[in-house]
């Protein structure tokens, strides 16, 4: 798994990597920023990968309007697991 820097998350599920390029959780879904719980659901997200200072290895498993879909972990686990136990399975659009 390559391992990337993330640059910031944009909102729960969505967010940017230092290299510009932009990446979607796989199998998670979460408000939008600004909808109710969005904010909630990025900072839960930024402190998931906060702790290893924004990297996290990746494995894109597809595209999505442009932006790769990926499954992501760190030194904590699985960062897409971590956010669908929190209930970020089924909220959003």
């Amino acid at each position: 798994m390559p391992r990337k820097k993330i640059h910031h998350w944009i909102d729960g599920d969505t967010g940017k990597f230092t290299d510009g390029s932009t990446f979607r959780l796989a199998r998670v879904r979460a408000p939008e920023k600004h909808q109710f719980g969005g904010s909630k659901a990025t900072k839960t997200a930024s402190g998931m990968t906060g702790r290893s200072r924004g990297y996290v290895n990746v494995k894109t498993v597809s595209k999505s309007f442009g932006r790769s879909v990926v499954e992501m972990r760190n030194k904590d686990g699985s960062i897409n697991d971590r956010m669908r136990k929190k209930g970020y399975s089924k909220k959003g659009r």
